[in-house]
Parts: structure tokens; C-alpha cells; sequence
């Protein structure tokens, strides 16, 4: 209990010395009084004041020394307004403590000791709160669980148990900050009511944590990954977003973490997931063909997924020559022509010739481009034409769906001649020659396709193609990847 705020009042009476008699020394007085409450926690301070008195009212000086019992804890030079240093009246045990303060007296004062002061130490009051690594985990999933304990008056020290409902999972020491922790496996499926308990000390008493609430699924949640582009095809240097969503099986769990992002199982880029979503945006690919995957690692509640690739072509700059189609996805009939716009634009100081090309066109299918010049600094307007071709017989036409000719009919009167044959009597030699010929004119008949039904030409097979649009000029290209869209 500290004792500062000490202030003393003095006088001095000085007695006169006549002949050979010796000097007496001024009887004194010490008055102490506490100004806080006798009753006080641990850790809380204590004031008080001795006052030092000469019975003949002179200048006192010299020292007071003030004691807990026989222990001393603070001396004071008789200076008007001293006080002991901060932090000497506090930490006093729990227990009756007896205070007094001592004079020492100096060369013409008598010391003295002064009356005593009782004073009562209580435990101090303490407050504990626990918090949790994760409120949702799988089973063998770990949680740390981490206990904060503060006295009402000072710091705590001692010993936290962490309970898991009535169960303790383990006790571990308050550092000097005034905090615990314990790392725990979680074994058991279900919900657990998890609270901290402070044991308290001699001087402090304990208390206990509302719980936190933590749930131990039984498995990891499955998750799917879905990865889209801004762009299918940039210019080198322009800047294209990646978008992956992660969503778990039922619902059962929101994802959380880090997202990465894999160009041909290098990562080149990274992203927090937030709401099921983790957003990368780059201008650093490279010129090219990229195939760039979204890898989701997992949580303690849902497990790992990797999402389908996004293809991203990324194009010579060529001093920002570029080609814009109308379209990134183009639909034509089997059969027909469909025309696409395209925008070439070329920043060289002279007209130059342009020309398109495309590759990866399915069989039967071809592109053309009417030729003409890009002025300097201007985009010429072009027209793209993919043609393609219908499904056909030889000489005759037959569209997707039709039924395939049956054989069944030709082959009928070649077969009845056979048949006819077999049953022929041996002396019926003219009858039996007739239909050897039917037979061998009706089998020619069949291999010939009595007709022209049998032999298809499928012309451009419907379906979906990617195919490469490179337009040129000056010897500089640039290219863009579009879809083909071929429907029956």
C-alpha cells in the first residue's frame, strides 16, 4: 500500500545551553493517518501522511521511515511535499496489515515512532474471457483457444483451465500480459460449449468465461471451383480479370482462404476469398496461349478443388496494330455463309496492305477476306466470310436427320432369284440359267446403289470450334480466337 502523499508539518523550539550542562534533545511526535479505505483489494493503492511535530514547536529534520509490520517500504527525507515513489504503497499480501512511521530524529530532536495504522487486504476481483481460433472446424481439425484474465486493481498471474462443457482439455500459465493459450485437436463430432476458468491465487480470486461456441463437423464439405475471364483475347500489355467462385457442396459451409492461380501449373497470381469469390487481375501474360486453372486448397471445413481452365490469348502489341471482330462468337447453318465485321486498325506512318486469315476451321468450312489498304493511324472496316459446307449424297442431296436408305429392298430380287435357284429342279437347265443371270445382274444392281442414295458427303460437321482470326499487315499480325458455332 503505497504510502505517498506524505506530507509532514515540523516546529522547532531550540533550548539554550548555560555552563557546563549538556544539551537536551526536544521531545518529538509522528502522527499517521491513511486516507484511502481500511478495507482495499490486492494491488490497490493506499495514501497516507505522517506529520512530525517538536513538543517546543522548532524546525525538525532528519528521516521517516514507514513499515509494514517490521518491513520497511519507503524513507523520506523531512522535505516539505515529499512522498514515496510510485508503485511502494501497493501489493501489499491479502491479510491485517499494521502501519506506523518512525522518526529518526537529527542532532537536537528526539526520534519518535507513531501511532498505528490497521488496515485490511481483501483478494482482488478478476475477469477471464475466452476466444476461439475457428467457431467451425472438421473432426481433427485444431482450434486454439486463447484466455485473457485482468484483475480489478493489477495483472494476474496463475494458472487458466480450458473446459469443454464440465470436461478440462487442459491448464496452462498466464504470461505477463495476462494471457493463456492451448492448442487442442478436436475429436468429437458435434457442439461444444468451450470456457476458460482462472484458478485465481492467494491475492487474486478466480472466475470463469462466458463460452464460445465451436462446431466439429463430421467431414470436409466437397467444393467446386469455377474460373472465367474478362477477355478471351487481349492486346499485350492490356490488363484482363480472373473470377473464381467457390461454392460448397450444399451449402453446408462458406469457403474461405486463399485462392491461386496456376498459367500451365506455374502460380502466377494469388487472391483471398471473400463471399465464395477471389478476384486476380493482371496485364503481365506474355504473348501467347494461356491456360490459367483457379486451385482452392480448402479450409477446415471444406476440402480442396480445382476449376476448369480459362484459355486467354494474349496478342502482339505491334505498336498497337490490333483487329476487333464484331462478334466472339459466330453461328452459321451448315450450308451457309455468315459475314463477320472486323475493325483492323494500323498506326504506321504509311498506308499498308491488310489481309485475314484463319486457322482451326472444321473440314469443309473455309474463310475469305476482301483485300483492301489501312490508312495510318486509322481502323479500316473489313468483312470477314466463313463458308461452309452442307451434308450431300453423290448426286443427290440429304440434309442432318434424314433416314439412311435401306438396302433391304434391292437386295430383295437378287435374293428371291437365289432362293428360286436352290429349288429349281436339276433337269430344268434353261430355268435354272435365268436365274443365275437374274441373280447376277440384281447383286450389280445392289453394289452399283440401283440409284444414288448410298454414298454421303457430310459436308461441315455441326458443333463448336475455336478458331484463330490473324490479320496482316506490313509484316506485322495480330490475331484474336473466336468461337464457331455450326448448327444443322
Amino acid at each position: 500500500m503505497p504510502m505517498h502523499k506524505l506530507f509532514w508539518m515540523m516546529a522547532a523550539l531550540i533550548l539554550p545551553v548555560s555552563g557546563g550542562m549538556a544539551q537536551m534533545r526536544v521531545p518529538t511526535t509522528v502522527a499517521l493517518s491513511v486516507t484511502t479505505p481500511l478495507t482495499v483489494g490486492y494491488g490497490e493503492a493506499i495514501d497516507g501522511v505522517a506529520e512530525v511535530t517538536a513538543s517546543d514547536g522548532s524546525t525538525v529534520t532528519g528521516t521517516v521511515t514507514f513499515y509494514d509490520g517490521t518491513k520497511s517500504f519507503c524513507t523520506l527525507g523531512l522535505t516539505d511535499g515529499a512522498s514515496c515513489p510510485a508503485g511502494s504503497g501497493q501489493g501489499f499480501e491479502v491479510g491485517t496489515h499494521r502501519f506506523t512511521a518512525v522518526y529518526s530524529g537529527d542532532s537536537t530532536h528526539a526520534g519518535a515512532t507513531s501511532n498505528a495504522v490497521m488496515l485490511a487486504v481483501q483478494p482482488d476481483t478478476t475477469t477471464t474471457a475466452v476466444a476461439s481460433s475457428a467457431t467451425m472446424v472438421a473432426v481433427g481439425g485444431n482450434v486454439v483457444y486463447t484466455a485473457a484474465v485482468a484483475g480489478a486493481h493489477g495483472p494476474a498471474t496463475g494458472v487458466v483451465t480450458f473446459l469443454d462443457g464440465t470436461t478440462a482439455m487442459g491448464s496452462t500459465n498466464l504470461t505477463e500480459s495476462g494471457t493463456a493459450a492451448l492448442s487442442v485437436l478436436m475429436l468429437v463430432a458435434g457442439n461444444h460449449s468451450i470456457t476458460a476458468r482462472y484458478e485465481g491465487n492467494g491475492n487474486l480470486q478466480g472466475s470463469t468465461s462466458a463460452a464460445v461456441q465451436v462446431k466439429v463437423q463430421g467431414a470436409l464439405a466437397g467444393t467446386t471451383t469455377t474460373l472465367s475471364a474478362s477477355a478471351e483475347a487481349v492486346a499485350a500489355g492490356q490488363g484482363v480479370t480472373f473470377t473464381a467462385k467457390i461454392s460448397a457442396a450444399g451449402g453446408k459451409a462458406l469457403p474461405s482462404g486463399v485462392v491461386t492461380f496456376a498459367d500451365g501449373g506455374v502460380v502466377v497470381g494469388s487472391a483471398t476469398v471473400a463471399a465464395g469469390t477471389a478476384v486476380w487481375s493482371t496485364s503481365s501474360l506474355g504473348v501467347g496461349d494461356h491456360s490459367v486453372v483457379a486451385q482452392y486448397p480448402g479450409d477446415a471445413m471444406t476440402g480442396g478443388s480445382v476449376s476448369a481452365p480459362a484459355i486467354v490469348t494474349v496478342n502482339t502489341q505491334g505498336s498497337q496494330d490490333g483487329l476487333t471482330l464484331g462478334s466472339t462468337t459466330i453461328t452459321v447453318a451448315a450450308g451457309d455463309t455468315v459475314s463477320v465485321p472486323v475493325a483492323m486498325k494500323m498506326t504506321s506512318g504509311m498506308a499498308k496492305a491488310v489481309n485475314l486469315s484463319c486457322s482451326g476451321l472444321p473440314e469443309e468450312a473455309s474463310c475469305s477476306y476482301v483485300p483492301g489498304s489501312a490508312a495510318a493511324n486509322t481502323a479500316q472496316m473489313a468483312t470477314l466470310r466463313i463458308s461452309t459446307a452442307a451434308p450431300r449424297d453423290c448426286g443427290a442431296s440429304t440434309p442432318y436427320g434424314a433416314p439412311t436408305k435401306s438396302a433391304a429392298v434391292p437386295m430383295a430380287g437378287p435374293a428371291l432369284a437365289g432362293i428360286l435357284l436352290l429349288m429349281a429342279p436339276r433337269r430344268r437347265r434353261a430355268l435354272r440359267g435365268l436365274l443365275v443371270v437374274l441373280c447376277t445382274v440384281g447383286a450389280m444392281g445392289v453394289m452399283s446403289g440401283c440409284g444414288t442414295g448410298n454414298c454421303t458427303d457430310l459436308g461441315t460437321r455441326p458443333g463448336t470450334y475455336t478458331i484463330t482470326v490473324t490479320g496482316s499487315a506490313g509484316g506485322a499480325q495480330v490475331s484474336q480466337k473466336v468461337k464457331l458455332v455450326v448448327t444443322p
